[in-house]
């Protein structure tokens, strides 16, 4: 279990960029890069994240070696969030595969993960988090939906270390899991919101976005889906954006 090491800053370009530098100079696994605002925020795809301050904008450092699926990374991300969110608020929170953090209908947050390899070992992963806490809500935006914050959905403001420390409690526990080769998919089943709604998946490799029916999660994180009655799982790291039509 990583023992967190914290870099704050008060405003970053992002937290992601400066948690790579950090890496590249040998800054160990358990760095956790903490800003209070970022200026080039980056999402899945290099997309926009609006970062204003009022949100939690984090990026991790591991460095697992070898582990059996460290393509699930991402998902047990988004795992922790919903959970280390619900925990501290009671917020049943989940996750629009393969990276969004909902309300409902309402985007309150995601994740991303870069990974370096030599071989057989998986020598760096960086994992990105950010999540909308106390920003008025006139001040967020939300590709594919509304977003919406903590304090907008609780009624009241939450204390950002609060829900990083609680974040980080649940991505601690399991990552630990991750490294031991355990199968999350129960957990995955349970907390992503996806599953068991008809969605729209656009592929990187395909011009027509084409509609399956969201039917579980593989144990490396992929969506199991089914088309026609012929199931088949896509990944990630394979899709350019994932709509639920429900």
């Amino acid at each position: 279990m990583p023992k967190w090491n914290f870099v704050e800053r008060d405003e970053v370009d992002s937290t992601q960029l400066v948690a790579g530098e950090l890496a590249s100079r040998g800054a160990p696994e358990g760095t956790a890069v903490v800003a209070k605002s970022q200026s080039a925020g980056r999402g899945r795809l290099g997309r926009a994240w609006v970062s204003p301050p009022g949100g939690l904008y984090m990026s991790l450092i591991l460095r697992p070696g070898r582990i059996r699926r460290p393509e699930a990374l991402p998902l047990v991300a988004a795992l922790a969030v919903v959970k280390g969110v619900n925990d501290l608020t009671g917020l049943d929170t989940r996750i629009r595969w393969p990276n969004d953090i909902m309300v409902g209908p309402k985007k309150l947050g995601g994740v991303i993960a870069v990974a370096e390899t030599y071989g057989r070992e998986v020598t760096l992963v960086l994992v990105g988090v950010g999540v909308n806490c106390n920003t008025p809500t006139s001040g967020l935006q939300s590709p594919g939906g509304e977003a919406t914050t903590i304090a907008e959905e609780v009624g009241i403001g939450v204390e950002i270390p609060k829900v990083r420390d609680s974040i980080l409690g649940s991505f601690s526990h399991l990552y630990e899991h991750v490294k031991a080769g355990d199968d999350l998919a129960p957990l995955w089943k349970e907390k992503v919101g996806t599953v068991g709604k008809p969605v729209t998946i656009k592929m990187r490799t395909d011009e027509t976005p084409l509609s399956y029916d969201a039917v579980g999660i593989a144990q490396d994180g992929g969506l199991i889906v089914s088309r026609s009655g012929a199931k088949s799982t896509v990944r990630a790291e394979e899709t350019e954006w994932l709509r639920e039509t429900d």
